[in-house]
């Protein structure tokens, strides 16, 4: 008799346990150490696909590679690449997209797939969703890393009475910002999801009840929640507040401990499995190496020295077997630490995220040609702005649209935005648009991508030629 999912998520958990005991242990190795468990494991994986992976084992066979494999023997691979190739990169013939796409339309809760295996699918912020494929061991691996986590925020398992943790997330269980605490909503930890596509009197009800511990969300989430705490609606001092999926600011961040007193923490990850957690001594934030490697490149996919902003990463999970990720391309700007980190954890350092490649906007410039203006700029003006609680730039035809949330009584401030925005793209370069300032009282696109959304949306169509309105 098939087990029930209840007793395959306690045994999932059991496992995760043990094995975030051996990642913690590797964050007091030494340097050499984690690359010599990095090389390792990849050697593991790298075989592992080009024997079971028909797409590797073709790429084995054509370009006659031989061991011992190096990462750069393998193709980079893009979003779109990857799905079109789906049923070759699978490691377990059984998994078929078409089929994994019916059993997504059906999923409500934390059902298993085919008995062991979790199915996922990425936000699709950038167009293309990818679907993301575990089986039990790799899902209490994703586990035992959220409960590292934890444990780097400073809660330990057992160690106070099952701590409120609430999320505010992705509504759908295809997203592990919904799956993973529910996953794992059975001993260690007492969890709460609540869809951030609801509407925020919704949001301030149901936190006024739950009390968190614990609060976790996106930083435009959580930028409402700290106007509704001032405006004397919302009534909760969570102890800890995590901001991930977003670009954390500085400005939101003393905002964040000024209103509640909490510790702040910015938590960095990908359905993928790549994952990075804010240093307590404020260094930036740690990757976990032990599960993964990070090549930061730039668009040439040439690697960029460390204290250099890249174009995009190459991420290879560790610990992805029944789906290989080897090069897999994300587009998120970065910058890695040249230095090793004060606080003695031997993993590298995310230093700065500077958006995404597909966040750039290009504008024409005064000489005619255009200019890519990197979404940062629109940040430091913007972020410069106590008032604005939230923001959206949108680039159309005609111009820039700023979309701003405003704190109560502050609406006189959009001609000083207009005018501080015009004088940072002249000082670019760029022949300044029209900008138009939209006050708004919620950002109500989020419905989208599963609960958060793109700060910069451009609209345009970029074969069209420069400085053209239709």
């Amino acid at each position: 008799m098939d087990k029930p999912d209840r007793l395959r998520r306690l045994e999932d958990l059991a496992r995760a346990i043990a094995y975030r005991q051996a990642l913690i242990r590797h964050e007091y190795w030494p340097r050499t150490k984690l690359e010599e468990l990095q090389q390792r494991r990849l050697a593991e994986l790298l075989d592992w696909a080009t024997r079971r992976s028909p797409l590797y084992r073709q790429l084995r066979d054509t370009h006659r590679i031989s061991q011992p494999y190096s990462l750069q023997d393998f193709p980079i691979i893009d979003k779109k690449t990857y799905m079109e190739h789906f049923d070759e990169i699978v490691t377990d013939p059984r998994l078929r997209i078409a089929r994994l796409q019916e059993h997504m339309a059906n999923v409500s809760g934390d059902e298993y797939y085919l008995g062991q295996y979790r199915v996922l699918t990425t936000a699709g912020s950038s167009g293309q969703k990818t679907v993301i494929v575990f089986n039990r061991k790799e899902w209490s691996i994703q586990e035992a890393a959220s409960m590292r986590i934890a444990s780097m925020m400073g809660v330990l398992p057992f160690s106070r009475r099952r701590p409120k943790i609430v999320t505010i997330g992705s509504p759908s269980p295809l997203h592990d910002s919904y799956r993973l605490p529910l996953s794992m909503d059975i001993g260690l930890y007492r969890y709460d999801v609540l869809p951030a596509t609801a509407p925020i009197e919704e949001l301030v009800q149901r936190l006024n009840l739950l009390q968190p511990y614990i609060l976790r969300g996106f930083p435009s989430m959580l930028g409402l929640l700290v106007a509704e705490q001032l405006q004397g609606r919302l009534h909760i001092s969570p102890c800890i507040v995590a901001g991930g999926g977003e670009p954390l600011t500085g400005e939101l961040r003393k905002q964040l401990h000024a209103v509640w007193g909490s510790s702040v923490f910015d938590i960095y990850g990908t359905q993928e499995g790549l994952r990075a957690m804010e240093c307590n001594l404020d260094q930036g934030m740690h990757i976990f190496e032990d599960l993964g490697i990070v090549e930061v490149v730039d668009e040439d996919n040439c690697p960029v020295p460390d204290g250099t902003l890249g174009h995009k990463i190459l991420f290879t999970s560790l610990i992805s077997f029944t789906q290989p990720v080897i090069r897999y391309e994300i587009s998120d700007m970065m910058v890695l630490a040249p230095e090793p980190c004060p606080c003695g954890q031997p993993f590298r350092r995310i230093i700065a995220i500077n958006g995404r490649n597909d966040d750039v906007i290009y504008l024409e410039g005064l000489a005619g040609k255009e200019v890519a203006v990197h979404p940062v700029h629109f940040w430091n003006v913007l972020e410069s702005f106590e008032a604005i609680r939230q923001y959206q730039v949108v680039h159309e035809p005609d111009g820039l649209c700023l979309r701003l949330v405003f704190a109560e009584g502050n609406g006189h401030i959009a001609a000083s935005v207009r005018e501080q925005l015009a004088q940072k793209l002249q000082a670019l370069g760029v022949t300044c648009p029209s900008i138009s300032v939209e006050l708004v009282t919620a950002l109500e696109d989020r419905s989208r991508n599963m609960g958060k959304w793109k700060n910069i949306v451009s609209n345009v169509d970029r074969s069209m030629p420069v400085g053209a309105n239709h």
